[in-house]
């Protein structure tokens, strides 16, 4: 009978590894977190003892379900410095946003605050950490500014000090007409307890909002936490408004002008020379790492008042949708503060200017820039000639975008020849000769596939090209593309040429 018996060791692997699954602390965990959520009250009694290990997954799962009461409890006893909480976890509403604020609200009361709470900082609608939806972590105040991770006391109050020290971050779009409910409930909740909470907004998009309503935002939230600010659909003399508000963002990297128009409060005759007025009052921005420009009145001959404001080496500009004068390029390569520059994009007119004053600026830039792109700037081959010799010295360039240009195939040859010498290059985009065009513009497929191996070999003849790709302009009938390129070595349709 013994002899029939198995030995524990000879227990088939399959039927160990079933056990080995049920048994693990990992299932052990899932099942416990599973009875606690069923159950709210003994989940809320247990959460003086439960292990730390347990919080992060039992918190989302919490979130995911709906279980209010439960987030409410677990935001006093929380024991990491954060929790944030990503803008892809599931039932992000109005209804967990009050459980998770008045778990807060619960936390600032307590005359004696839980030893095992280490609460610091909530993100809200985070989208650094939006793979695992609730995050905690320990190093958070890497991603604020200096200023708003030092402790600010208040006079007379020790405990004042020490609820001063939390914070609720998180990322505000606020469009008149279109700012959701959660939102104006943050900042209502915000608004009644700026004396107890920080209000940390690292980035903020304003669109076309009354002066009432951006007066009561900037009351409410610290303007020295914005990193980025996107301004958008406003008229030009309302920066006036802005500007007290603007000179506080003294940790600002990103600025984005967006839509930026004319008042016709003006009048005709002055309304030119007030709106540059404003523009040249913007204050100096001294961390400012990017500044984009996309469709704005006024920089028409005036670009030089738009950089005015940078104080320290601009790692990307960018100018979209504008129109540039001569005096504007010429001014490009003396601005002393885009001498770093590391990504420069244009996607503006350009078929009419001497591009001397590019080329000139490429070579200054030479030894950082890493991207440039010129798409849809309508480049005529006999422009392209100024830009070349700085081209090929630019070494650090890992990103090149000709898109929507007028070369034709020889002047694409010898622009070829010349980016060919960067090494670095890893995605690179052409437009598709002239000659692939009829004199109707219709696309000509067959000379676009047979121009395409000619034009990867002088690439290849230099260097091992990563991603390469030459696509035509949009079809008249259907709106797509057809492009050429590295990775299929045919011509093929695609609706966005850019899109991997």
């Amino acid at each position: 009978c013994l002899q029939n018996q198995q030995r524990p060791d000879q227990t088939p692997p399959s039927l160990r590894e079933v056990t080995q699954n049920v048994y693990s602390p990992t299932t052990l965990l899932k099942l416990a977190r599973q009875r606690l959520l069923r159950e709210e009250a003994l989940a809320i009694s247990a959460l003086k003892d439960l292990p730390n290990m347990m919080f992060p997954e039992m918190f989302e799962e919490a979130f995911i379900d709906g279980r209010t009461k439960i987030l409410t409890a677990m935001i006093p006893v929380w024991p990491f410095p954060y929790l944030s909480v990503g803008m892809n976890i599931n039932n992000l509403n109005l209804d967990t946003l009050k459980a998770v604020l008045e778990g807060l609200d619960i936390l600032i009361s307590q005359k004696v605050r839980s030893s095992r709470c280490k609460l610091r900082g909530i993100k809200w609608r985070d989208t650094q950490h939006d793979v695992c939806g609730i995050w905690s972590g320990f190093h958070e105040d890497k991603d604020l500014p200096e200023s708003t991770t030092q402790k600010q006391p208040v006079e007379n109050s020790p405990e004042c000090e020490v609820k001063k020290e939390l914070k609720v971050m998180t990322q505000l779009q606020l469009a008149e007409g279109r700012v959701d409910e959660s939102t104006i409930y943050l900042l209502q909740w915000a608004q009644q307890r700026k004396d107890s909470f920080h209000l940390c907004c690292r980035k903020l998009e304003i669109q076309g909002l009354t002066k009432d309503t951006l007066v009561e935002i900037f009351n409410t939230i610290r303007a020295d936490c914005i990193q980025e600010l996107k301004l958008g659909f406003f008229f030009i003399n309302e920066l006036d408004l802005l500007n007290p508000y603007l000179r506080q963002m003294n940790n600002l990297l990103r600025l984005t002008l967006d839509h930026l128009r004319g008042s016709i409060g003006f009048g005709e005759e002055n309304e030119e020379e007030k709106a540059i007025t404003l523009i040249s009052q913007l204050p100096a921005f001294h961390c400012l790492q990017e500044f984009n420009i996309n469709d704005v009145s006024f920089i028409d001959g005036n670009l030089k008042e738009f950089l005015r404001c940078l104080k320290k080496p601009l790692e990307t500009l960018c100018i979209t949708n504008c129109q540039l004068s001569q005096s504007d390029l010429d001014y490009l390569p003396y601005c002393q503060n885009i001498f770093e520059l590391k990504r420069l994009y244009l996607s503006l007119s350009l078929h009419n200017l001497l591009l001397a004053p590019l080329g000139f600026l490429l070579e200054r830039v030479r030894h950082t820039l890493e991207c440039l792109n010129l798409k849809s700037c309508e480049i005529k081959e006999s422009q392209l000639n100024a830009l070349l010799p700085a081209l090929s010295q630019c070494s650090q360039l890992t990103d090149v975008n000709f898109y929507d240009n007028n070369f034709s195939l020889l002047s694409l040859k010898q622009l070829l020849h010349h980016t060919g010498k960067l090494s670095q290059l890893t995605n690179e985009v052409y437009p598709a000769p002239l000659e692939c065009y009829d004199n109707r513009g219709v696309i000509l497929t067959n000379r676009l596939k047979n121009f395409g191996p000619e034009l990867l070999d002088i690439v290849r003849a230099k260097r091992q090209p990563k991603k390469v790709a030459f696509a035509t302009m949009p079809c008249f009938r259907c709106d797509g593309h057809y492009v050429y390129d590295l990775e299929t070595q045919c011509c093929h349709f695609k609706w966005d040429p850019l899109q991997s």
